[in-house]
């Protein structure tokens, strides 16, 4: 006797996206309303794939404040699994407790809002032969030191137990109903729809989920969020598939300048080939995108923008032109030319900021080999050993048991625990032995990081 249903929590509808200084109005409005967006696209999952009910684990808004319009908007969204007989059940959690606020608009009967003085229980469906029982308690207040897990207590097991909590996970915690896994386990609870960290996470041995924050608001929520959809029965385990919702995606690049070519001498040169980095990921598969391990329903989520935070590495000429000694005039420029250069992509990238770690180059091979005595010996002696027949003899037998010696045309009848060494791999592996030497020393004699 399963159920199927979909878990959402920690919309925090009111919440702004925090990335629209010098946004156009196309897209302020996109950010504005992303968090709407997202929340409207779990309901639209619900009535696609025809759920037993819905689950909200807490911080549906996100100030104690509620926005009206938030308010408006959750009753319409509601409203739409109304149409189509699918109940929804709600715990508030700390960011909109029950003590600090009331919706100023009603929401519809389809939906419940567990209470803030105790556990309390409902089934699914409300009339007729019980399919499942939900447990829940919102939060009273900002801060909750109770264990309120304890109570999650249902009358039996006959049926599928489902638990709403709003709760850090933190037993020695005392501000967000403190527990641990371990205790979560302990009770008789088939699935636990959990809110309040913002990653979506797999609790395993407790039978309890974080769906994640739907749609991030800056840029330490990266990702895709969405929701979680659930089958779960009596004495099995809960089956669970991500469902990808959020239109905006946040995501860190960091680049190493180094990979991107000599080419890139100025700040015209680096634009470009940040250009052609992005266009090689833009048709980033959601599995690149997400930042957990659940399987990902089959869904035809696509996003309607990226927000990036570039961070350069790596050593090149490039360097004078972003330390321009002008407290970061270079790097604002960057990010301006990036924002106009790659906003009308669809869709559209939009450079939150450009963080440079970017190193001077090194000198080449030639020049540190003249200036000093030391690489110029390494060199020497490489080349040497490397044009030494018995030398190349002994370099073949040092490779153990990785390596398998093979003649061009023996290629295929390498070993499946070998790697093919002939003689050209064998130069490659010399070439890149005395660059990495050449490297290190350089490294110390320029005593640069």
């Amino acid at each position: 006797m399963g159920v199927t249903f979909i878990h959402a929590a920690d919309l925090h509808l009111g919440s702004p996206l925090r990335a629209i200084a010098g946004a156009s109005e196309e897209k302020r409005e996109q950010l504005a309303h992303a968090t709407q967006e997202s929340f409207r696209r779990i309901i639209q999952t619900a009535i696609d794939r025809d759920v037993d009910f819905l689950t909200v684990a807490g911080d549906l808004y996100d100030r104690e404040a509620r926005s009206v319009r938030s308010n408006e908007f959750l009753v319409k969204q509601f409203e739409r699994l109304e149409d189509d007989d699918i109940p929804a059940y709600v715990v508030h959690g700390n960011h909109d407790p029950l003590g600090s606020g009331a919706e100023k608009l009603a929401f519809p009967d389809n939906v419940h809002v567990f209470g803030a003085d105790d556990v309390g229980t409902v089934y699914y469906p409300s009339k007729g032969d019980p399919e499942a029982r939900l447990l829940g308690q919102s939060y009273g207040s900002r801060h909750v030191s109770n264990k309120l897990y304890y109570s999650y207590t249902p009358t039996d097991t006959a049926m599928p137990n489902i638990g709403l909590l709003h709760t850090g996970l933190n037993p020695d915690g005392n501000k967000y109903a403190p527990c641990s896994p371990n205790d979560l386990a302990s009770k008789d609870i088939d699935y636990w729809a959990l809110g309040h960290i913002h990653t979506p996470e797999h609790i395993r041995g407790a039978n309890a989920a974080y769906a994640g924050i739907p749609q991030g608001r800056h840029s330490e929520e990266l990702g895709v969020g969405g929701c979680l959809l659930v089958e779960a029965d009596i004495d099995e385990q809960p089956k669970i598939e991500f469902v990808p919702t959020s239109p905006i995606v946040w995501r860190h690049e960091t680049v190493d300048v180094t990979e991107l070519g000599d080419g890139v001498q100025n700040l015209t040169d680096l634009e470009q080939a940040l250009e052609d980095y992005t266009l090689a990921r833009t048709d980033a598969d959601v599995e690149d995108l997400v930042t957990h391990d659940f399987p990902i329903a089959d869904t035809d989520w696509e996003p309607e923008g990226h927000i990036v935070r570039w961070t350069l590495t790596g050593r090149s000429d490039v360097h004078e032109a972003l330390d321009d000694g002008n407290e970061g005039e270079a790097t604002t420029v960057l990010t301006e030319r990036l924002r106009e250069r790659l906003g009308d992509l669809t869709p559209f990238v939009w450079t939150e900021t450009v963080r440079d770690r970017v190193s001077p180059a090194l000198p080449d091979r030639n020049t540190l080999a003249e200036q000093d005595e030391v690489i110029a010996e390494l060199i020497t002696l490489t080349e040497d050993r490397r044009n030494d027949p018995e030398a190349r003899e002994e370099l073949r037998g040092s490779g153990g048991d990785l390596w398998e010696w093979v003649d061009d045309q023996d290629r295929e009848d390498t070993p499946p625990d070998r790697l093919p060494l002939d003689d050209d791999r064998l130069d490659d592996l010399i070439d890149t032995a005395l660059q990495t030497a050449i490297d290190e020393l350089a490294l110390r004699r320029y005593n640069v990081d």
